[in-house]
This record gives C-alpha cells, structure tokens and sequence, in this order.
C-alpha cells in the first residue's frame, strides 16, 4: 500500500517521531525549514561577513555549503569551502571530486590543503607509523580552524548532524568529560579560535542522506575512510540506531536533555578553563604542546629512525 504525503502526493519518507508521511517536496521544504530555524535560533547568521565551510566531499558537509550558498547571497556573505585532503588513495580522490564538483556548481571559492604540504606527511603515510590507528582528526581540526582563520572567515560551518551530536554527547558523558560537555557548541573564548556552525545539529543522519540522494543523485556519498576506527563511537551510533527504532524521537531527547544539563554546570563555572597557546605551533591546546605537535614528533620518531 502506497503511503500519501499530507498534500495528496505519494510519500517517499515515514517520520516516525512526528508521524509524517512526506513526498519529495513536503520533506525537502520539512528539511530545510528545520536547517533554517537553526540559524535563526543560533544566530549564526548575525553580524557576519564571511563563512568558511569546512567540505569534505562526503553528504552532510556538501548539504550545509549548498544551504548556505542560498542564504548567504540573500544575506551579503561572502562564502568559502576548505577541503582538507589526507591523501588516502581509492577514498579521497572520490571526496575531493564531489568537493570541487559542488564548488563549482555553486560558484563557492574552494581551498584545498594536504596533509603532505601541511605536515610532511600523508595519511598513508601516518598509517604505516599508527598501524590500526586513526588520528586524523586531530590534524583536520588543527588544519581547518588554522586556514579558516588565515582566510580572514569569522565562522566556519561543520557538517555535524543530529547523530553525530548525540553521540559525542554520551561519550563525554561516560568519560565524565566535563570541559567537553560545557564546550558542547564548540565555544572557546580565543581569537585564534573560529566559532562553529553546526547547521544540521537538528537533523538526524538518515534525513541528511535521503536530502542529499535527492539534490545530488549523480553524487558518490557511499565511501568511508579506511582507517576509521572509531569503534567506540560506532558502538555507541547502534545503540542509539536501535533505541531509536524502538522509541522514535529518543535522539532529540538526548540532545535536548544535554542542553538543560550544560546550562545547569554553566551557572555554577564561572570559568571553563581558558586554553593555552602551543609552544612549538602557536596553535589553541590544553597542555603546553597541542595534539598535533605531539604527534607528529612521535610519528618523526617512527617513521624517520
């Protein structure tokens, strides 16, 4: 039996949590009224001239620059897109085509900086001195809010979703990682730091999946970076895909709840802990040499013995 979209149309989509049915454009227009409500909430629009938008090829990233080119021309931003290519063969050469694909369809600057020039080496490279290991992280962050504010971008916009937000959530949580969960919105009070756009915090991954088949059906989103091995975080993401199915709008409570939880520690701290400079990079770190720096020596280490 078909299901029919609240205007008469065939559905293509059942939203459990809110018991929608939705055809193609009920949910496209249901989708990015959500995104845009976001902003408005967040502010993130306000009083700003220029957003970098870190891309990375894959679906969410690609969906927040194409949302934002529209609101950014109506708004006088300017906009920009920084790639960061770790260099993984058979994986990021497809990324780093849907990056500059969307780019140029939009008419979007686009920055593109590599592992190999901005640290010597490449993720291959970084494998062989980690075997089983991923860091990656670590660098891309490093890379993207270093670049984003050489290029002058007071925000840089992520491409975070719902998923992605409550799963970091509950693992801060079991790590009684307090710092992290004040910091939940990623604000640090520096001006070496560029504050976040997360504009798809509210929408779960599987809604970004089905918006982005939509807008870019020719788009190749099915890859995974081969040294991902986040295994707890993917443990965690089952979980919640099974509570989830079980009891639908679970996700949305969890990250609500947090909120009430951050705001309730925040009037009790009056100062999270401002962060250091790092003594080799100059870069934003807790300790007194950043991630980063630390890796790289023992990667040196390794990999140059």
């Amino acid at each position: 039996m078909l299901m029919k979209c609240q205007c008469g149309k065939e559905a293509i989509i059942e939203i459990k949590y809110t018991g929608l049915k939705l055809c193609r454009s009920c949910f496209i227009n249901f989708f990015e009224s959500r995104v845009r409500k976001t902003i408005n909430e967040k502010q993130y629009l306000k009083d700003v001239k220029k957003i970098a938008v870190a891309l990375s090829g894959g679906k969410d990233s690609t969906i927040v620059l194409h949302i934002l080119s529209k609101l950014a021309a109506k708004n006088r931003i300017e906009l920009i897109a920084i790639s960061i290519d770790g260099g993984v063969k058979n994986y990021e050469d497809i990324t780093m085509e849907n990056a500059r694909k969307v780019c140029k369809s939009l008419d979007v600057e686009h920055h593109i900086f590599t592992f190999k020039n901005e640290f010597d080496y490449s993720l291959d490279d970084l494998s062989l001195a980690k075997p089983g290991q991923c860091n990656c992280g670590i660098f891309r962050r490093h890379l993207l809010n270093k670049k984003a504010r050489e290029l002058g971008a007071e925000k840089l916009a992520t491409g975070h979703n719902l998923d992605d937000e409550v799963q970091s959530i509950l693992m801060n949580t079991m790590r009684g990682d307090v710092k992290k969960i004040i910091r939940g919105e990623g604000i640090v009070r520096n001006e070496k730091f560029v504050p976040r756009m997360k504009i798809l915090q509210k929408c779960p991954e599987d809604e970004v999946d089905l918006y982005a088949k939509l807008l870019y059906p020719d788009m190749d989103f099915s890859r995974t970076c081969p040294y991902r091995k986040e295994v707890l975080r993917l443990d965690i993401k089952k979980l919640l895909d099974k509570l989830e199915e079980k009891h639908p709008g679970i996700k949305f409570q969890i990250f609500e709840g947090n909120k009430k939880i951050r705001e309730a520690m925040m009037k009790n701290m009056e100062e999270i802990g401002s962060p250091n400079e790092c003594s080799l990079c100059g870069e934003l770190c807790s300790g007194e040499i950043c991630q980063t720096c630390n890796s790289l020596k023992e990667i040196d280490r390794k990999l140059r013995r």
